[in-house]
């Protein structure tokens, strides 16, 4: 039997953005592709299917085939590239059924690295980079993804470019910030990974910036968890799930508002 991710049901592009007033959930319709859509961290694959949202600066659209979903988010506020860059990100998806919620973690969060990058504004006048050379270096380091369970422990960390499975990619040109995966469905027969989940069916999808925490259990295997090839993600970082505190002392530099956006998707067959 193939190992599933957790998490059944439906993703991808948004057609309609229509608020659910009880939950604050958007409710889009996913757009489907009949042609190859290229995880290469450019907008070319996305022309008119990204919607804007005005309160968080992010753009964000849905797409997916008869085997795979396909998600998208750009922006160009430098705070948002900052913070999932320092951060990270988790993208959840949560079944309509009896399928189990997991999290998609990429970029991954690292404390040393964060604490290692200097502030621009700490830098003297002659050393300050063009920021897209500054991001472009922070983005080097991400070459995995990490698969968590509903609690945030992680199940998988996997290269973030296979071709029959996960793929991920981001990059950051003329300041704008390009987040691309694709994440295979239950209808891919061929994916050792997949979401519990089908064309013509409805998902629910976060976006959520990673909350710093120091005493993290993330890194530590929980009861019952299966930890795939025994590599386990960074420990520290956290999906923004739960309230956590941020650490005393250096001001990393940026708006610490977590980015948090849902969705319920109806993925088109």
């Amino acid at each position: 039997m193939k190992p599933y991710l957790t998490y059944a049901s439906t993703t991808l592009i948004a057609l309609l953005f229509t608020l659910n007033s009880c939950s604050g959930v958007k409710e889009v319709q996913s757009y489907f592709n009949s042609n190859s859509i290229v995880i290469d961290g450019l907008k070319n694959d996305w022309e008119g299917k990204l919607n804007f949202d005005s309160k968080s600066k992010l753009a964000v659209g849905f797409q997916n085939d008869k085997e795979n979903i396909f998600l998208c988010i750009t922006t160009n506020d430098r705070a948002n590239i900052m913070k999932i860059l320092r951060l990270g990100l988790t993208i959840w998806f949560e079944p309509k059924g009896d399928g189990k919620t997991i999290g998609i973690k990429y970029p991954l969060f690292d404390m040393e690295r964060m604490r290692n990058v200097p502030l621009r504004n700490e830098l003297p006048d002659n050393e300050r980079e063009n920021p897209d050379e500054r991001f472009k270096k922070m983005i080097l380091s991400q070459n995995e993804i990490s698969i968590v369970n509903e609690d945030d422990y992680p199940l998988f960390l996997v290269s973030n470019n296979d071709e029959k499975n996960i793929q991920a990619k981001i990059d950051v040109s003329k300041e704008t910030f390009v987040y691309e995966i694709k994440i295979p469905l239950s209808t891919n027969k061929q994916a050792k990974y997949f979401i519990e989940s089908a064309p013509s069916e409805k998902i629910k999808i976060g976006i959520v910036t990673n909350e710093l925490k120091l005493d993290s259990p993330i890194g530590r295997p929980g009861k019952g968890m299966n930890r795939g090839d025994g590599k386990q993600p960074s420990q520290g970082e956290s999906s923004g799930r739960r309230p956590q505190g941020m650490p005393e002392g250096r001001n990393f530099g940026m708006n610490t508002d977590p980015i948090k956006l849902w969705y319920e998707v109806k993925l088109t067959d």
